[in-house]
């Protein structure tokens, strides 16, 4: 039997008429998506892994081109480090060539010098180390889209009587049960992301039950979709209609972004939405909106649920646009994007990053109250992309305290609190919403975690906000833990890590980088 007949045979059950019919656009795509994941691994870490390595994974995963992209980190000594990088080629040396040229560019590796890249793999050297780029990744990891299209999905199959069983996906069902998946109506709601969730099932052969990557890729999106359908059966989750002209009309209504008035990444809707109408021409008010969302999980009060959906290792929220949002350029008295690095900066040599960034230490230990403060600075990074690094940290966490205290009259607790709570979507202007974590095993997902409409945040009474500064690296990482309100009452507690970091060229940033309940 020659290669063909034999991928022919394996994959003939995907396709209605048992074969590719090249004539028909969702075959030629369901066939572009299994010969694109047919030769693609899993990845762990492995080998010892220096520290300098794990801080150079946290910044590569940070950044918005590469967010939780690295899969694994091997150390394989003699042939280097070698980072597999999800959703790159396991077998097209140029587009990993690209992709380490890219990351170059971008500033989220050390300095050296590109080689290889004929015969061998290309590598770069930094002198201490070769790093290669590896095409990682399971065939099974979702993208965001993904990951809530099949929720919703999975719901609908609920809707109409498909039974996952008690034991959901595993070696011995997984085929069963997708087949049986396949046969309901599961498209509601999806829109455009019910080609995604074709494509991605459509990964799915006879070598997949034994992967616990394909088990956990399908049982998370069930935990939380049988969360859903055991409290409200029969409804409708959507995503797109009335999802997105809900959330447009918010942004311009509170002039953040829509995922911060309201992260919910669903919504189940209960009965029938009628947008508030708008009086004189204006633009129907937020706390309208806001009305449409119910404020008990399982009450029908209202016409809407808002979801966030999250997984097992769930985390607080990111705050990334909280800077931009106070628009600089409008403030009098301050250059456009003072919390950025200028030109000049960008050009300063070791001496000169290292004037500036205790310039800032002086000021910072200044700003802050002592009462409420942890603050012990170290020695500068000894090389000159740490020094810059760390000297965007302290711009980006000085006009913070510096915009609060000059324009909000607050203090520099509060500007952290206020970031914090903004990360988590507790603006003062969000609805109620529901933070749904799903389980990788497939059980019935907890209760998910209400977050008041109007809740607040505070500093928990006797916290010492510290504000670390390592001399190893270029972030500065703050710890602190808050309270969410529901009016005066506390609704639950958060210990937080905030990182004060440069996204790599001009662009800095504050944002939580871990979020743990109390």
């Amino acid at each position: 039997m020659d290669p063909i007949d034999k991928f022919l045979k394996l994959y003939s059950y995907k396709f209605p008429k048992g074969y590719p019919d090249m004539n028909d656009e969702q075959d030629i795509l369901l066939l572009e998506n299994i010969l694109d994941n047919i030769i693609i691994a899993e990845f762990e870490d492995s080998g010892d892994i220096p520290t300098e390595i794990e801080d150079i994974r946290i910044k590569i995963n940070s950044h918005p081109d590469y967010e939780d992209k690295i899969e694994a980190i091997q150390n394989k000594k003699s042939q280097g480090i070698w980072l597999y990088v999800k959703d790159v080629s396991k077998t097209s040396r140029g587009q990993r060539k690209a992709v380490l040229q890219d990351l170059v560019d971008k500033k989220l590796l050390p300095d050296g010098e590109i080689k290889g890249g004929d015969q061998e793999a290309a590598f770069l050297d930094t002198g201490k180390y070769k790093i290669v780029v590896k095409g990682a990744g399971s065939k099974y990891s979702t993208s965001v889209t993904e990951k809530e299209g099949l929720v919703v999905a999975f719901y609908n199959a609920l809707n109409q009587g498909w039974n996952p069983e008690a034991s959901a996906f595993n070696s011995s069902n997984m085929s069963s049960l997708l087949e049986s998946f396949n046969e309901t109506s599961w498209e509601s709601g999806l829109g455009k992301a019910s080609n995604n969730i074709k494509n991605f099932i459509g990964k799915f052969d006879s070598s997949s039950s034994d992967s616990k990557a394909a088990q956990t890729s399908l049982n998370d999106p069930l935990s939380s979709a049988l969360r859903i359908y055991e409290d409200y059966p029969g409804k409708k989750l959507i995503r797109d209609g009335i999802f997105d002209t809900i959330r447009d009309k918010a942004t311009q209504l509170t002039g953040i972004p829509a995922d911060k008035w309201n992260p919910g990444d669903v919504y189940l809707q209960i009965s029938n939405v009628n947008l508030p109408p708008s009086d004189s021409g204006d633009v129907t008010p937020w706390v309208e909106l806001n009305k449409l969302f119910v404020n008990d999980w399982g009450s029908t009060d209202a016409p809407l649920v808002s979801i966030s959906l999250k997984q097992e290792k769930a985390q607080g929220g990111k705050a990334k646009s909280f800077l931009q949002k106070f628009k600089p350029e409008q403030v009098e008295g301050m250059p456009p994007a003072e919390y950025q690095l200028n030109s000049e900066e960008l050009k300063y040599n070791e001496d000169q990053y290292d004037e500036a960034i205790n310039s800032y230490k002086v000021k910072i230990n200044n700003e802050v109250n002592k009462g409420e403060f942890l603050y012990a600075p170290g020695d500068n990074p000894p090389k000159l992309e740490q020094k810059k690094f760390k000297l965007a940290a302290y711009k980006a966490l000085d006009y913070l305290f510096s915009y609060f205290k000059d324009n909000l009259d607050s203090s520099p607790t509060n500007a952290l609190v206020k970031m914090a709570a903004y990360g988590m979507s507790i603006t003062g202007v969000n609805p109620t919403f529901f933070k749904l974590i799903g389980k990788s095993n497939g059980s019935v997902a907890e209760i998910p975690a209400k977050y008041p409409a109007g809740a607040t945040a505070q500093l928990t009474p006797g916290t010492v906000i510290e504000i670390k500064d390592g001399s190893k690296n270029g972030s500065l990482i703050i710890s602190l833990e808050v309270d969410i309100l529901n009016g005066p009452e506390v609704e639950k507690s958060y210990q937080l890590e905030l990182v004060a970091r440069s996204n790599g060229g001009k662009q800095n940033t504050i944002e939580i980088q871990r979020a743990v309940k109390k």
